[in-house]
Formats: C-alpha cells, sequence, structure tokens
C-alpha cells in the first residue's frame, strides 16, 4: 500500500477520533453523560459514519473534478455536498440517540425533537465538513505540486544530460584542430619531430576521447592528459613555452569535468602565447580546503575584448559547470597585469 494512502487513512481516523473524544470528554464534564459501554459503541459508531460519509465526499470531489473547475463552482459544489454530508450525520446520530436506545444518558425527561437544536448541530458538523473539504483540497494541491516539481527535475535532467553530451561533443573536434595546427607548423621545419609529435598526438587523442565520455573525472587525469598536449605544444613553441604546475595533493582526486582544464590550456595557447613574440608562460595552480577546490589557470597575454570570451572554450567551460554543479560552481576569466587568469572555484556538497 502506498505510503499516502496510509496517511490518508490515518488521517481520517485521527482527525474524527480526536473530534468524538473531545466531544464526549466536554459533555462529560457536565454531567450530561455516564460513562458506560454504550457510551463507548456510540463514539466508535460515530467515527465510522463520518470516515464513511467524508470518504465518500472524497469520492465526489474526485468523481466531478471540483479542483478542475473555476472557484465559484468549487465553493458552491463543496458546500453543496458539505451541507449534504452534515444532514445525514447528524440524522444518524438522533436515529442512534432514539431508536437504538443507548442508554449512557442520565435519566432525564425525554426531550421532543427540535429543528432548532438540530440545525445547530448540523450547522457544527458542516463546519465540520467544509474544513475536511478545505485540508483535502490542500493537501490534493501540495501533491499536485509535488508531482508536477519531480516531473520538471525529471525532465531539466534529462535536457542537461543531453545539453552536457552535445557540450562534450564540442571539445573533441576543437581539441583536434589546436592540436593539428601545431602539428602543421613542425611539418616544413622538422619532419622527424612532425612524425613524432604525430605518434604523440594519436595516444592524446586517445585518452581525451575515453576521458570525454566521463561525465566527471578527478583533476589528476584530467592534468595528465594537459601534460602531455602542453609537451606536444613545447615541441612547436620550444624556448618560447614556460610550463609550471603548482597543484596540492589534496586536490588531485577532485572531480571535475573532462576536458574543462584542457580547453582553458588551449585558450591560453592560443590567444595568449602564439600571439606574443617572446612566448609566455603558462601557470596551473590548485588548491583544496574546505569541500571547496579553487583552480587557476595563468598565461601571459591580454584579454581581446572583441574575441568574444575567447571562443568556444569558455562558453563550454561555463554551461558544463552550470549543469554539473548549480550555484555550487563559478567560473572567471579576467586580466591580472600581464597575465590573463581563468579561475574556477567548485565546492563539494
Amino acid at each position: 500500500m502506498e505510503r499516502k494512502v496510509v496517511l490518508y487513512w490515518l488521517a481520517q481516523l485521527g482527525g474524527w477520533g480526536a473530534y468524538y473524544v473531545f466531544s464526549i470528554l466536554l459533555l462529560l464534564s457536565t454531567n450530561d453523560f455516564t460513562s458506560t459501554l454504550n457510551l463507548l459503541l456510540w463514539v466508535i459508531s460515530c467515527i465510522l459514519f463520518s470516515i464513511l460519509l467524508s470518504h465518500g465526499l472524497r469520492w465526489v470531489i474526485l468523481r466531478l473534478d471540483l479542483l478542475g473547475k473555476k472557484l465559484p463552482e468549487l465553493l458552491a459544489y463543496t458546500i453543496l455536498f458539505a451541507v449534504l454530508a452534515a444532514f445525514i450525520l447528524e440524522w444518524f446520530q438522533y436515529f442512534l440517540d432514539t431508536t437504538i436506545e443507548l442508554d449512557f444518558l442520565v435519566e432525564q425527561e425525554e426531550q421532543p425533537f427540535s429543528w432548532a437544536i438540530f440545525l445547530l448541530a448540523t450547522s457544527r458538523s458542516l463546519i465540520l465538513f467544509l474544513l475536511w473539504s478545505g485540508f483535502y483540497y490542500v493537501f490534493v494541491i501540495i501533491e499536485k505540486s509535488r508531482k508536477q516539481e519531480l516531473l520538471n527535475l525529471q525532465w531539466q535532467a534529462s535536457k542537461n544530460e543531453i545539453e552536457l553530451k552535445n557540450l562534450r561533443a564540442q571539445l573533441n573536434p576543437h581539441f583536434l584542430f589546436n592540436s593539428l595546427n601545431s602539428i602543421r607548423a613542425l611539418v616544413g621545419i622538422n619532419p622527424d619531430q612532425a612524425k613524432s609529435a604525430i605518434t604523440q598526438l594519436s595516444g592524446l587523442l586517445r585518452n581525451s576521447i575515453n576521458l570525454g565520455k566521463l561525465r566527471l573525472i578527478p583533476l589528476k587525469d584530467e592534468l595528465e592528459l594537459v601534460d602531455n598536449y602542453l609537451k606536444l605544444e613545447q615541441i612547436r613553441f620550444e624556448e618560447r613555452l614556460n610550463v609550471k604546475m603548482q597543484i596540492e595533493d589534496a586536490a588531485k582526486n577532485c572531480q571535475i569535468p573532462p576536458l574543462m582544464v584542457q580547453t582553458i590550456v588551449e585558450n591560453s595557447i592560443k590567444h595568449g602565447i602564439s600571439k606574443s613574440i617572446g612566448g609566455g608562460e603558462i601557470i596551473i595552480h590548485a588548491t583544496y580546503k574546505n569541500s571547496e577546490l579553487l583552480l587557476t589557470v595563468e598565461n601571459t597575454g591580454k584579454i581581446d575584448a572583441t574575441d568574444s570570451e575567447n571562443g568556444v572554450g569558455v562558453a563550454n567551460t561555463k554551461k558544463r559547470l552550470a549543469i554539473l554543479f548549480a550555484d555550487n560552481a563559478e567560473f572567471k576569466l579576467f586580466q591580472d597585469g600581464n597575465f590573463v587568469k581563468a579561475s574556477f572555484k567548485i565546492k563539494y556538497v
């Protein structure tokens, strides 16, 4: 049985049971009632009949789809059926009190039927059924809202997964294009070195494709790929490219999107080092503290405001971080003196 079904019946039993027990305790305090076995039977009968009526009210609500109607119709139908339920409940209680002769009343002269007293009791029951209907409407609305939110989350997760795959698919062609440019520059200058670079590129691409299929990878695996790529680029730039990696051991196992650092390093080469006659320096720094990874990639150069944030790589990185980590990840690209800095901050929760 579903949890919400169990909760529904427990709420029915608990609500009506509490109402009748409280009512009897009040009447006992006025000496109008005496505690007998028949009193217990009366209470149980009223509780069960009230549950039957309220459950019937629920059936009508679902059958007529009252929550799907406009507010005036909803109110009119709710009041109508609540009045009907209240009348039926009071007639049932009157039937118990008079016909069945449950002798829990203190001996007193038999009172004639009074419409005034009956309607007063009916109005009390009407309030109870209106309250019951209101609570049930709130429950149904919250349940529908929860289901819709769950569907929205599932849809968003599916959408994000598709977008993530598309973004990852963009990276390998981008990476391959940059690597082939490096080798092309070597072909006319040093054919033997170009052949060696092609072999190195083959292994590099194999690793990048395998890693690119994953959702998240350890930072150390990403840095190994970056290191191989930079060695390939150092064949092209020789002494014009200086690389420094300052990575804390605690940061090496942090999970990051595959090729995240790689794409930023490619941009550093393309938009920074290659545009400087004297080359420059690339510095990768990573620390891990208080469940937070701080990673920076610095390169010699200037940000070109007309370059649309250094191409596909930066925009791709921002989207993937947003999909995977939402507000727990932050990426910034800014100028710091003669260096362009790409800063990553990922909070693991």
